[in-house]
């Protein structure tokens, strides 16, 4: 309470001090009279993906966890060895090589259940023996010899179950008893501590056949970690194939829905689209786990599920039907993005045959017929069959995810024709981004992705500004500020805002954007930074959510062009550090490694080393590393300094990509930046930042670059404190220079339909921004408007589960606004104006 009073107190007393004009040099001009492209209604939009428990645990509203007891299925040619799941081997279709990894699994004997008995009394055991469904083959099998005391199987649901007082909660259970067992089974709710909240009897019936049982429980207390206990009172056997307790109050009460709070939640952000279902869960780690959107249709006990890529099984109860139906209660289109037959290319990178192609561009039209198909279709009858016979709003289709390649691009050109030929209408996409587009022969849209440091989205606000314009549009499919921000911050947020403003301002190349990831189960963070998190009872929104809520719900219709005179940036020295080497899922040598300080040359000693990371050996003057992890490095000792020259010979022997030059890596090895030469598939060359053990977002330029494997290249690195230049085979590459950016951003359109002008400014300096606003070519200009405004005392803030909504925007008119007036918009703050005008 007493925040909100300061906050309250602080608009008050920041309005009145802000003057209709300034004595600030610097002013922000906005051009009536000069209108940009038209804002597409299209631009936000979100992205699904099950990662962090984003549905099983999340949105979808399912209380129980392992439901069909099919937790401990692993994909095809999968094994388990102890906590770790590794893959079947396959081979990595760009580089041929078989790829290594190990996944999270769980070594719990029935993953989500628990028999609260002695041994001697019960045992419970998974079986295959008769299956209720052939899709879902796995059933528990409870044996009981001692029923003396009542026997109690437990879920404790998702980290508990979140339950509410006089709400209606239904339980479905698929039960088969033997002919031995007399008794009946109880279902209770029991609270944290063991106090029954609702209970009621299940009386057994036609011995050893499958009876489907339904019940509705209504708990008589709130509990955030309820559980579910089924109790047996009598010896003999009982299988249990489908335990489900699902919520009446879904999200517009739809049967198998969403969890209302968590659909409410994104249904806030006011999503044009929804992508579905991913991610990294498109290709799977390898194909035998891609995601089918088949098996998530009709009756959710017989869905088999599958491991998901992020480390725990999916059960496919938020399934194809349900996230077009979601699509349509939020009145948002639908994208669908489809597999192309090729596993994940940051894991084992397989590729389906050739001749298997087919297979997969069916899948996909089977899908989009399933959307959109007339009833009279094979896959429109079963949409019809399933309760929805008109279409659902699918728009988009995403060819691959995160897709790469000559192997890509020719299937991509198969899928495109073929779809382009029955669904016209539908707006196609490419995993391609701004570097090209490959060689495809065409494409609707690219889908560039960022996940970076906040410097890349301050220095990258003005990406767009020159890139060329093609034959298609950009859609920023994933993008967040995720290095050096612990969970996320309110800088993060900022510089987010600072990359949105420049999407807006290029709107006729951005038409469409998402963040990703978008939800978290805070019991689960698989991925450093997510827009929602949530637990068993609460949601909230970070930070960066309300940038994109405030963004979204303040559309102009068109942008005006702006421009702002701020100071110009100011060159930063490159500080002291070590240097070192490394690569990325490449094997590379280095030899005749030599330094110059001047007229003095230092020979660095390659077997001394103060950091490594990767698997590296020294021998016949030679610095080999041969495995192919990601990011490795090899700090060497014997230099600390920002002004010499490196020399040395390096060659690429095996793995996809380059080489990377560390530089500047301070003494506690936390900061520093890395040459990565040959980078991004063996495409591109630049300069990216080196930060807590990680090489992340870039910093500068770049410039197309690809090395031949096993050649020897002479390469040079020349680093002053002004200035750090990369030289190949005696020729000058790239260039690279620290400086400091303003830290202000903006973007400024007219609404039509209101008659106001919209001006977005990010203020991401720890003081004040004082500036002047012109409103150059009105006729009129209303004194009083409206401002929202998100601020923060420090870029470190974020918002938390005991203080939801201690970054929250904050709405007040303003009343002296004109053609000319002054403003002073408050530190580490995103703020929109607007401004009733006519011109």
């Amino acid at each position: 309470m007493m925040r909100s009073f300061f906050c309250s107190l602080f608009v008050i007393t920041f309005f009145l001090t802000s003057c209709v004009r300034t004595d600030s040099e610097e002013e922000l001009t906005i051009f009536l009279q000069e209108k940009g492209a038209e804002i597409a209604p299209s631009m936000f939009g979100v992205f699904f993906e099950e990662i962090n428990h984003a549905g099983d645990g999340g949105l979808y509203a399912e209380l129980v966890k392992n439901r069909s007891f099919e937790e401990l299925e692993m994909p095809d040619g999968y094994r388990a060895e102890g906590d770790r799941l590794i893959p079947k081997q396959v081979h990595n279709h760009v580089t041929g090589q078989i790829s290594d990894g190990t996944f999270r699994w769980t070594t719990e004997p029935v993953p989500g259940w628990s028999l609260n008995t002695e041994k001697r009394a019960a045992e419970m055991e998974l079986t295959k023996e008769n299956p209720k469904f052939k899709t879902a083959p796995n059933n528990l099998k409870v044996s009981i010899k001692d029923a003396s005391t009542p026997v109690s199987l437990m879920n404790e649901g998702y980290w508990g179950m979140g339950v509410k007082a006089g709400e209606k909660y239904h339980l479905r259970t698929i039960v088969r008893t033997s002919s031995d067992y007399k008794g009946t089974i109880t279902a209770k709710i029991i609270s944290e501590k063991g106090d029954i909240l609702a209970n009621t009897v299940i009386e057994t019936q036609i011995p050893n056949q499958w009876a489907d049982y339904k019940a509705v429980l209504t708990p008589v207390a709130k509990d955030p970690r309820a559980k579910l206990i089924l109790e047996f009172d009598a010896t003999g056997e009982i299988w249990l194939d489908y335990v489900s307790l699902f919520p009446e109050n879904t999200f517009k009460q739809r049967a198998n829905g969403l969890r209302d709070d968590v659909a409410n939640m994104i249904a806030g952000l006011n999503p044009a689209f929804v992508r579905w279902p991913g991610g990294c869960v498109v290709e799977g780690i390898s194909l035998e786990n891609r995601f089918e959107w088949k098996k998530t249709l009709g009756d959710p006990a017989a869905r088999p599920g599958e491991y998901s890529t992020w480390g725990y099984r999916c059960s496919y109860g938020f399934g194809f039907y349900e996230l077009l139906q979601f699509c349509e209660d939020i009145n948002a289109d639908a994208m669908y993005v489809c597999n192309v037959g090729l596993g994940c290319q940051f894991r084992m990178a397989d590729a389906s045959p050739e001749s298997q192609i087919a297979y997969y561009l069916d899948d996909c039209l089977d899908a989009i017929e399933y959307a959109i198909g007339d009833v009279s279709t094979e896959w429109g009858a079963k949409r019809a069959e399933h309760g929805h016979p008109s279409p659902f709003p699918l728009k988009y289709v995403e060819i691959g995810n995160e897709n790469w390649g000559d192997e890509y691009d020719k299937r991509f050109d198969i899928f495109y024709k073929a779809i382009k030929e029955k669904y016209p209408e539908l707006v196609l996409i490419s995993n391609h981004g701004l570097g090209g587009t490959g060689k495809i022969e065409k494409t609707d849209m690219v889908d560039p992705h960022w996940y970076v440091s906040p410097d890349f989205f301050f220095r990258n606000a003005t990406i767009f500004d020159e890139h060329p314009r093609g034959n298609y549009t950009v859609y920023v499919g994933e993008y967040a500020c995720n290095n050096n921000v612990g969970g996320g911050n309110m800088i993060a947020a900022l510089s987010e805002a600072a990359f949105i403003t420049g999407m807006e301002r290029n709107s006729d190349l951005v038409t469409m954007a998402s963040y990703a990831p978008l939800l978290e189960n805070r019991n689960d963070r698989a991925w450093a930074v997510n827009l929602i998190w949530l637990d068993t009872d609460q949601v909230v929104g970070r930070s960066s959510y309300y940038v994109q809520k405030m963004t979204a719900e303040n559309i102009p219709t068109y942008n005006v062009r702006s421009s702002m005179n701020q100071s110009q940036p100011k060159l930063q020295m490159i500080e002291d550090g070590a240097v070192g080497f490394g690569s990325y899922e490449t094997e590379v040598e280095f030899k005749e490694i030599i330094v110059k300080q001047g007229d003095k040359r230092i020979d660095l000693d390659i077997g001394q080393f103060s950091d490594e990371k990767g698997e590296w050996k020294t021998g016949n003057g030679i610095l080999s590393q041969t495995s192919m992890q990601h990011s490795t490095r090899r700090i060497l000792k014997g230099l600390y300094a920002n002004d010499y020259t490196l020399e040395f010979k390096a060659r690429r022997t095996g793995g996809k990509e380059g080489f990377f030059i560390y530089f500047g890596i301070t003494g506690d090895h936390q900061k520093g930046q890395v040459f990565n030469v040959g980078g991004w598939d063996n495409s591109t060359t630049a300069v990216q930042l080196y930060a807590n053990g990680n090489v992340g977002s870039t910093d500068g330029s770049s410039i197309p670059q690809s090395l031949e494997t096993n050649r020897w290249y002479d390469v040079k690195l020349v680093v002053t404190p002004e200035k750090a230049e990369l030289f190949m085979d005696g020729e000058s590459v790239l260039s690279y220079v620290s400086t400091s950016e303003p830290l202000q951003f903006f973007s400024s359109g007219y609404d039509e339909t209101t008659g106001e002008i919209i001006v977005k400014v990010v203020n991401a300096a720890d003081v004040p921004y004082v500036t002047n606003v012109k409103l150059d070519g009105a006729s009129h200009v209303e004194k009083t408007g409206k401002i929202i405004s998100l601020t923060a005392i420090s870029g470190e803030e974020e918002n938390s589960f005991d203080e939801p909504k201690k970054i929250y925007p904050q709405e007040s008119f303003y009343n002296k606004f004109g053609r000319e007036f002054g403003y002073s918009f408050p530190p580490f703050s995103y703020t929109i104006l607007r401004v009733k005008a006519t011109i």
